[in-house]
């Protein structure tokens, strides 16, 4: 697409993805639920796109805006697990899983959570060996001040923190702003920016507003992001007309 010829000017995107060993991948995508086609292009040959679930797999596994304006029902769910020492594979698999989830290690082996995650049926499924390892429980809020303790003590996010300050650092390096950029430059500059956002947003639990801790800093950084990358699709474009080998600034 960042470099336009004659022949992938002309041809279908169906022939462009062949060429290139894309079709399968696409074909893979739509039946894994991540991507629908239809007929609706504005020169009305076959357009792709993202469904729901590819757009939450693409952002991360979660949609980080859902998470935050959702109304907390002021509950806890607790993940508690007793695996004997002799057992240490399937205790790192058990943690793994949870903190994969998003939740916090309270103490020792139990776990929480603001809300019960999308994945757990998958991760912990009721025939599944891990499951008999692993209870959940409910427990209610005992008020602001325990709950805001109970999240400084479950996620460290000082780390989180840190880590969207290193996402942003590659969002103020974004090579659109006054200079001459390649399609090259552009897409080294998009694989950098996705790797630091999916590492900073996999480390969140993406909590409710409520929960959220002083000096967060996941919504500004989400924010930036989808300024910046609205910027970067209009470069792309600039790039894709002006045509092979060419630059925009």
């Amino acid at each position: 697409m960042l470099q336009p010829t004659l022949r992938n000017l002309h041809e279908s995107f169906e022939g462009w993805a062949y060429r290139n060993g894309l079709l399968l991948q696409i074909q893979r995508l739509e039946a894994a639920g991540y991507l629908e086609s239809s007929g609706e292009g504005f020169d009305g040959k076959r357009m792709h796109r993202l469904t729901e679930a590819g757009r939450r797999a693409a952002l991360g596994g979660r949609d980080p805006e859902r998470a935050w304006s959702s109304e907390w029902d002021r509950k806890w769910r607790l993940f508690l697990f007793d695996v004997p020492e002799r057992e240490r594979s399937l205790r790192r698999q058990l943690t793994r899983s949870l903190a994969g989830l998003g939740c916090g290690r309270l103490q020792g082996s139990v776990w929480i959570a603001a809300t019960l995650p999308e994945g757990i049926a998958a991760a912990f499924p009721e025939n599944g060996e891990d499951c008999a390892h692993l209870m959940i429980l409910e427990a209610g809020s005992r008020g602001p001040r325990v709950d805001r303790r109970m999240v400084e003590v479950a996620w460290d996010y000082e780390e989180i923190n840190a880590s969207y300050a290193r996402h942003q650092d590659i969002m103020e390096r974004f090579p659109g702003e006054g200079r001459r950029v390649t399609a090259e430059a552009l897409a080294r500059w998009a694989q950098e920016e996705n790797a630091a956002w999916l590492a900073a947003v996999r480390a969140d639990p993406l909590l409710p507003r409520c929960l959220l801790p002083k000096g967060y800093r996941g919504r500004r950084a989400w924010r930036q992001r989808k300024g910046t990358l609205s910027r970067a699709g209009r470069l792309a474009e600039k790039i894709m007309a002006a045509g092979p080998g060419a630059h925009a600034g």
